[in-house]
């Protein structure tokens, strides 16, 4: 039977964060998940993330990837670790692959995901200008330009169509 949770668990008499063998098999790549969604970044960034505040607090990665694991467990994340990497993650936010009103690479929709969703834009806007009062119209241009938004990382409709056309014509 397969335990309720593959979280890594310290082994006796070691401390909460220092993982051994396997445990670091499954921290790691939940680490780097987190870091991923933190960023956001790909998994290689986030890799280089962990790595950062690993070298700042000098221990390795699979220890710190396993204080990350058990914070939300109820074990404490130490201070020292904790501002490590949150500056490994300001310094990733801060580049400048992943700067507001830009997709990170790596992080793009598909070609086809992308013209879909400029398909159902346009089709929405054909609709509304032929009904300008029908509420469902309305309502589907705004869920379509909101899809062109989350898969461009744009913060506008406009910036998203735009974005949206480019990156298909490309």
């Amino acid at each position: 039977m397969k335990s309720r949770a593959s979280t890594p668990r310290a082994e006796a008499g070691s401390s909460p964060h220092q993982v051994r063998g396997t445990a670091a098999d499954v921290a790691v790549p939940w680490a780097v998940g987190m870091t991923m969604a933190t960023v956001p970044c790909s998994a290689r960034a986030a890799g280089r993330v962990l790595a950062a505040a690993a070298a700042r607090t000098r221990i390795s990665v699979a220890e710190l990837a396993a204080a990350m694991v058990a914070e939300p467990r109820g074990t404490p994340l130490p201070a020292l670790v904790g501002r490590a990497l949150n500056q490994a993650v300001r310094a990733a936010q801060a580049s400048p692959d992943a700067g507001p009103g830009r997709a990170v690479p790596g992080l793009m929709p598909s070609t086809e995901d992308a013209e879909r969703a400029l398909g159902r834009f346009f089709d929405a806007r054909l609709r509304l200008v032929a009904a300008p009062a029908d509420e469902a119209a309305r309502r589907a241009l705004e869920d379509a330009l909101y899809t062109l938004c989350v898969l461009m990382a744009e913060p506008t409709g406009h910036a998203a169509v735009v974005a949206a056309v480019q990156y298909t014509e490309s």
